[in-house]
């Protein structure tokens, strides 16, 4: 028998080392597209497709890990795939060749996120404040790999990131080969009462608020290091902001059952939006002061981890602790692959016709709107 303990720390150790390969390329990836020689137009389709990639892979993962119960397995053979993936980008050229490898890459990713949490949040019940506990070391992993890749890609050159990408994917197939392989019980066959418990009110608020909280996001994960570049700031200062915001995700994360045992789940959503809000009207009004730009990363406490802990607490309240995988995996579809893709086509349009202010305010506008949906939430939920 395992226990439960061990298991806990298995999937600790499991967000630690997806998120460390996540915090290689997600703040790095579209600068090296553009030293690659790719336009603003082929960077913003080529980050895009992570997200379009999210419509389709978790369905398919989900249904798999659900029917079959064997999430560990697939989380390792979803691993390999990364590695073997991003060795292939470092040897692609030209933009067809991007294009084919970033959707081998990033079908394989998209069965780490969900299944993970649906490990997760079977193994905490639904409960935040250990949910928290165990999510931050995905925060952690992010941290460390931001703060490290900026520095040695201003050491050696941003040629080598890819490389970079490809051994921090082999940790993550070590970790998964080192967590035990504890079976989660098949899901039963209960399509039309999922069906029913998405088409209540509530959780269609729920969702269309996600899909425009990422729409928001897809500007600043596709551009926000190719804007501050622009700008004249280093990799390194690059690197040190995003790991400002993801340090302040980690304190959210600490102190998160306070949080939660002190506020309601739907009250916190709202409040995430309107530090979304918030934060991007800074990006877009004072992006060359240093200051305002760290206390908007700040804000990324609220706009991914309060967001994020509060939607995944109402999806596990709503769902049967065996439909869990299969619940995230449409969470991860609406908000990830259509939010995350029409953000991202959205930002690079609105880049090249109006210039990268007017992208900033336009993802101040998506959280507006999203804001409006929290509300309804709180009201129906």
């Amino acid at each position: 028998m395992i226990l439960p303990g061990l298991r806990l720390r298995s999937v600790a150790a499991l967000y630690f080392a997806y998120f460390a390969f996540v915090g290689a390329f997600s703040p790095y990836l579209a600068l090296w597209f553009a030293a690659e020689g790719m336009s603003i137009a082929q960077i913003g389709v080529l980050m895009a497709l992570p997200q379009a990639l999210r419509i389709v892979a978790p369905p398919c993962w989900g249904w798999l890990a659900d029917r079959s119960g064997r999430h560990v397995h697939l989380l390792r053979f979803s691993a390999l795939a990364t590695v073997a993936s991003a060795l292939a980008l470092s040897l692609a050229e030209g933009y067809p060749g991007f294009i084919l490898v970033m959707l081998l890459l990033f079908f394989a990713t998209s069965a780490q996120g969900p299944l993970t949490e649906a490990l997760a949040l079977g193994l905490v019940r639904g409960d935040p404040g250990r949910y928290g506990q165990v999510r931050l070391w995905g925060s952690v992993g992010f941290i460390s790999a931001v703060a490290s890749t900026g520095p040695w890609l201003d050491l050696v050159g941003i040629h080598r990131l890819p490389q970079w990408m490809a051994a921090l994917a082999a940790m993550l197939l070590l970790v998964t080969l080192w967590i035990p392989a504890f079976a989660v019980a098949p899901a039963v066959r209960d399509a039309p009462r999922l069906r029913e418990r998405w088409l209540k009110p509530a959780a269609i608020a729920l969702l269309i608020a996600a899909f425009w909280m990422v729409f928001a996001h897809a500007a600043l994960y596709s551009f926000y290091s190719l804007h501050l570049e622009r700008l004249g700031y280093s990799r390194t200062a690059i690197g040190v902001l995003w790991a400002v915001g993801v340090a302040a995700e980690i304190g959210l994360f600490l102190g998160q059952r306070r949080l939660f045992d002190h506020f309601a789940i739907p009250g916190l959503l709202v409040a995430s939006f309107v530090g979304a809000v918030l934060r991007f009207v800074l990006i877009a009004w004072a992006s060359a002061d240093l200051g305002w730009l760290v206390f908007a990363q700040l804000l990324h406490a609220l706009t991914f981890g309060v967001h994020h802990s509060a939607s995944v607490a109402m999806l596990h309240r709503w769902f049967a602790n065996r439909s869990q995988a299969s619940a995230q995996a449409v969470y991860a579809v609406v908000a990830y692959g259509f939010g995350g893709t029409a953000g991202g086509l959205c930002a690079a349009w609105l880049w090249q016709a109006f210039g990268p202010a007017a992208m900033w305010w336009g993802a101040a506008a998506a959280s507006v709107l999203g804001l409006a949906c929290a509300l309804l939430v709180r009201r129906l939920a």
